[in-house]
Formats: C-alpha cells, sequence, structure tokens
C-alpha cells in the first residue's frame, strides 16, 4: 500500500511539473507575440533593462527582509507593538523601489479595439475639409458621456464653430491682442479647419465636488471626444493659447463669470499623406515606467 501511494504522489508531481513548464512555455510564447504586434504599432515591445533590475532588486529586498516584532523587556505589549510598527516603517521606507514588472502583462493593446485606438491616437494639425455633420457630432458626444464625473453634474458642453463663425473667432482673438489688420485682412488662425469645437467647462456649486474637480471632469470630456473622433475617422487637434479667456473670447462664447473655456478643438478629415506617414511611422510610445510608482 505503502509503494502505492508513493506511486500516486509521483505521478501527481510529474502532472503538476508537466502543468507548470506546459503554462511558463504558452506564457513565454503569448508574451513574445504580444510585443512583436506591439512592436509595429508604434511601441518598442520591450520592458526596459531598469524595469527588470527594478524586479530583481525587489526579489532581493523580499528575500532579505527580517523584523523583530518580539517585546522589549519590560515594554507594554501595546508599546511594544506600535515600537514594531515604528521599526518596520522604518525599515521598509529606505529599501522601497516601486512596482514589481517581473510578472508577464495579460493586456493585449493591440488585439483590444480600445486599447489600440489609445495607444495610436495623434493629433493631427493639419486637416482636410470634409468634416463630420451636426448628427455625427451629436452621436459622438452621446458616447462621451460615460466621463468620469462625481455626482453625474456634467460640467462641460460644447460649441459648434463653421463657417463666418470662425471669422468672428479671428476678431474676438485680435481684439483680446490689441490687433488692428488692414481692411480685408483676417486672422487666419481659426480657419485651419472647417469645423472647431469649444469646450466650456460649467462647474455647479456642489458640497461634495470642488470646482478643481468638475475642472478635471470637463478635460476629460475633451479627452474622450478626441478619442472617439479617432476611432470615427477624423482628425483632430486640441488647441488654446494665452488669449483662450481673455474678455473678449469670453464674450464671444456667452461664457458665466463661473465658467472656464478650455480650448478649441480643430476637427476634419485626416490627409492622405498622414494616413500613410501614420502606416510606417515607429515612433514609440513614451516609457510608461515614468507615470507609475507605489507609497
Amino acid at each position: 500500500m505503502g509503494e502505492l501511494m508513493g506511486s500516486h504522489k509521483k505521478d501527481r508531481c510529474k502532472k503538476s511539473k508537466h502543468k507548470d513548464r506546459k503554462r511558463s512555455k504558452d506564457s513565454g510564447k503569448a508574451c513574445d507575440v504580444t510585443k512583436d504586434r506591439v512592436r509595429a504599432h508604434f511601441l518598442d515591445g520591450n520592458t526596459g533593462p531598469w524595469a527588470k533590475s527594478l524586479a530583481a532588486q525587489e526579489a532581493q529586498n523580499i528575500q532579505g527582509a527580517q523584523f523583530d516584532v518580539s517585546p522589549r523587556d519590560g515594554a507594554h505589549p501595546t508599546e511594544a507593538a506600535a515600537a514594531s510598527a515604528t521599526d518596520r516603517t522604518s525599515a521598509v521606507t529606505p529599501t522601497r523601489r516601486g512596482p514589481d514588472y517581473s510578472a508577464p502583462s495579460s493586456i493585449d493593446i493591440v488585439a483590444d479595439p480600445v486599447l489600440h485606438a489609445l495607444s495610436t491616437r495623434r493629433s493631427i494639425s493639419k486637416v482636410d475639409p470634409e468634416t463630420p455633420n451636426d448628427s455625427d457630432l451629436l452621436e459622438i458626444i452621446r458616447s462621451i458621456s460615460s466621463v468620469a464625473d462625481h455626482k453625474s453634474l456634467r460640467p462641460w458642453r460644447f460649441l459648434i464653430i463653421r463657417g463666418d463663425d470662425r471669422h468672428r473667432l479671428g476678431d474676438a482673438l485680435d481684439e483680446a491682442a490689441g490687433v488692428v489688420r488692414k481692411p480685408g485682412e483676417t486672422n487666419t488662425k481659426p480657419l485651419r479647419a472647417e469645423l472647431l469645437l469649444a469646450l466650456v467647462s460649467s462647474p455647479v456649486e456642489h458640497d461634495k465636488v470642488p470646482e478643481w474637480e468638475q475642472h478635471a471632469t470637463a478635460a476629460g470630456a475633451g479627452h474622450l471626444l478626441e478619442l472617439a473622433l479617432w476611432q470615427a475617422g477624423w482628425g483632430v487637434m486640441w488647441r488654446s493659447g494665452t488669449l483662450t479667456n481673455t474678455e473678449p473670447v469670453r464674450r464671444l462664447h456667452r461664457l458665466n463669470d463661473h465658467e472656464l473655456l478650455m480650448g478649441w478643438f480643430y476637427i476634419g478629415a485626416v490627409p492622405e499623406r498622414y494616413r500613410q506617414r501614420l502606416t510606417t511611422s515607429t515612433r514609440p510610445l513614451p516609457k510608461p515606467e515614468q507615470f507609475l510608482d507605489t507609497l
């Protein structure tokens, strides 16, 4: 009986090791495939030596961490616990090394349409004349209304600027800058696209949602607008400047005192030359490690 039980244990052990090796092998293949696909879409596909070194240091720190939590002679248990917590804090703080990137990621930013749109989005400074119609804009606005919004206050709105309204914006910018042009001349900056959308942050009084948080929500709506337009096939550039909230410009946009103009989205078709550049671009995204840390 003992020999039979030992045989069963060996079989289970072999099966377990086989599964672990297969899982590790499959995971490595998936990781390599993901890296290759990502590299083809503006990423370098490399976690970088800094991240690998970081993970190795973190593993050493965990193995070498030793904390003495026994009460000191004559110390009250509560005092001993407090002293122990202090010792742990002082011991941990100098050895903090940041996030642990040793485990492979299960995220595929190429296969996921949302993550792919996020990673490939580009600002198009010069767009072609074709634009989405107002009904298209309505659907775009409907889609971005899911922006993170504390208490669902919806503290933002957009203003459509087309045709001669762009000249009115140019005149307001000239007035704000003290520019006087010759007869027939006009400010051409608002004419760089046939369609502009002005984003207005419009916070409301609320005891649990400060004004800055509502401005952040409005900015979030703006970023979602860019992403939604890009995913729908349109080029867009978010522009602002030092004259954005000057009195003549605010007056043109009919802003109330508590509102903030957050700039304009210049929208149009993506020129063919940009499309060609995007298909051959190898520009990587910034290293994400610089944006992620721990306490």
